[in-house]
């Protein structure tokens, strides 16, 4: 463990071994009961976290699912967990050039067409404020968050638009900080993929393509477990929600969006953290 993580362990231990609230969440499923029936669904980052909460919901449902990821050990893992109806495919999106080959290849294990697609793989190095951002760290996030995201997408939508009879769904995995002022890079890849959401949504809707996007609140993950580790089961966190959330809430809002009960839903970014976003004149929470 590193120095900098020890230290912040040992300092999260002492400000919140006496919590002055105790937030507990029992999550509230809809039980469908195959609201996605045969749909192919790629989700890239899809061996843990987000990713692999959604694979879970959505094969629950009824879809065929293909995950990705760059550790191919993680990646047999979830497969293992999840059961029948997953495969996987090694990649890294920041990889622009196999995009093409890798949706060939997604397609070709699923012998048909990709129904939906969720460009979930994202990094953050929590540098807390510019002064801390290197050109490589601001390199690596936005090749991977919004490049990497960027070409996907691109390549995902000429695919679909080239089918005589094209549908499709298009979902980006954003954050609340891409509509918070940001000066690090993960928030400013986040801001970027919600102005791509919209001009992406204008572009192809009305050939039967939905784009849409959702900006999760602070999330229990491996990306924010510096920082984000409950106490005892205690999801407590200063912030307009007064709490963290759990993965599983944000993959029954993707299920819905991906589902054909939201035909009516394109272009937009939906926020899953009660408002945090929103600042009011009142509001004196962090």
């Amino acid at each position: 463990m590193g120095v900098k993580r020890l230290i912040r362990k040992i300092a999260k231990f002492i400000l919140t071994s006496q919590p002055e609230t105790a937030t507990y969440v029992n999550i509230s499923q809809i039980n469908y009961g195959g609201i996605l029936n045969n749909k192919n669904i790629v989700i890239t980052g899809g061996s843990k976290g987000l990713g692999f909460e959604m694979a879970k919901k959505f094969l629950h449902e009824g879809a065929r699912i293909v995950i990705s990821g760059r550790n191919e050990a993680t990646l047999k893992k979830a497969v293992s967990e999840l059961g029948n109806g997953v495969q996987y495919i090694v990649s890294d999106v920041s990889k622009v050039e196999y995009v093409g080959p890798f949706l060939k290849k997604c397609e070709d294990l699923f012998e048909g067409s990709i129904d939906c697609l969720v460009s979930n793989a994202g990094i953050s190095l929590h540098e807390n404020n510019f002064e801390n951002v290197t050109v490589e760290g601001f390199d690596k996030q936005f090749n991977t968050n919004f490049r990497g995201s960027y070409f996907l997408a691109q390549s995902y939508l000429k695919m679909k638009l080239s089918e005589e009879n094209s549908s499709g769904q298009l979902l980006f995995i954003s954050s609340e900080t891409g509509d918070q002022m940001y000066d690090i890079p993960y928030g400013l890849t986040k801001a970027a993929l919600n102005s791509l959401t919209g001009a992406l949504s204008r572009r192809v809707y009305r050939s039967g393509i939905r784009v849409n996007a959702i900006a999760p609140g602070v999330t229990l993950s491996d990306m924010t477990k510096d920082y984000a580790e409950p106490l005892n089961g205690n999801l407590s966190r200063n912030c307009a929600s007064g709490r963290l959330f759990l993965p599983e809430e944000i993959a029954e809002v993707a299920c819905f969006l991906l589902s054909d009960a939201s035909k009516c839903i394109s272009g937009e970014v939906i926020h899953c953290n009660v408002g945090n976003h929103l600042k009011t004149f009142w509001d004196k929470v962090d």
